[in-house]
């Protein structure tokens, strides 16, 4: 599929008055129509890669002990830690048997 190219389209003046009040009162009905999202930070982690990082760091085991324990190479803890590289799920899975983690349930 081929992607579309889009060209910039700048103004070359000033609006009108009248052309800013339109372009106000289109912005006004477009914000009532799909307001913002509610960007209420939420407790703790937001995602399951935080997660898995702080629950790795307040464990008190070293990486090596963890990767021993979870049959994972520590560079590729380390480098996960650190945010140099992501891990697989195979690999998420093992890390959070090791620590002990669950995803709740209802």
């Amino acid at each position: 599929m081929a992607s579309k190219k889009f060209d910039r389209i700048t103004r070359t003046r000033k609006l009108t008055p009248q052309e800013a009040a339109r372009d106000e009162e289109i912005r006004r009905k477009v914000q009532a129509e799909f307001p913002p999202a509610d960007r209420a930070p939420l407790a703790g982690p937001r995602r399951l890669s935080e997660a898995l990082r702080a629950a790795i760091r307040k464990s008190g085991k070293t990486v090596y002990q963890i990767g021993k324990e979870a049959d994972v190479a520590p560079i590729v803890i380390a480098r996960f830690l650190s945010g140099e590289r992501d891990i697989r799920m195979a690999t998420a899975d093992r890390l959070a048997d090791v620590l002990g983690l669950t995803l709740p349930t209802e």
